[in-house]
């Protein structure tokens, strides 16, 4: 697909709530879609000219603990490299604004954890933590 921009922004709470339902994710209201994309950290969007195509998102409290909540890629447009770039972009945004110490974990959905561990995520060693995964420094 020509033409794609990868732009950190965040998503219109309309688009944002289309793109979940695209993914088979469910409805959300207009309320709750505005609420979730305001309390991100850091938003990252890939467009196709203005249409959102693709997404990830950060939530946390922007300096020790982050959670990687979203990266989505419309499912037509899987295996294209799109959620590479939106992690790069991620783990930019990571190296930028964590300090050290900091918890940065992802909870994947079920499959998705060896496309985390090419950015250098591994499988919590403790209990604290359960089955979820943690990046324990972006800027390695």
């Amino acid at each position: 697909m020509d033409g794609l921009k990868l732009i950190e922004q965040r998503p219109a709470p309309a688009e944002y709530a289309e793109l979940r339902r695209l993914m088979g994710w469910g409805e959300i209201d207009d309320e709750t879609a505005r609420a979730s994309v305001d309390a991100a950290v850091f938003s990252v969007c890939l467009r196709a000219g203005d249409r959102l195509i693709g997404l990830a998102r950060v939530v946390g409290d922007g300096v020790l603990y982050f959670y990687i909540s979203d990266v989505i890629v419309l499912p037509e447009l899987r295996r294209g490299g799109h959620g590479a770039s939106l992690m790069k972009s991620v783990i930019s945004y990571l190296a930028r604004a964590a300090k050290p110490g900091a918890i940065i974990t992802v909870v994947p959905l079920k499959g998705r954890e060896q496309f985390y561990g090419r950015f250098g995520f591994r499988p919590c060693p403790n209990e604290l933590f359960g089955a979820g995964l943690f990046l324990p420094d972006p800027r390695q």
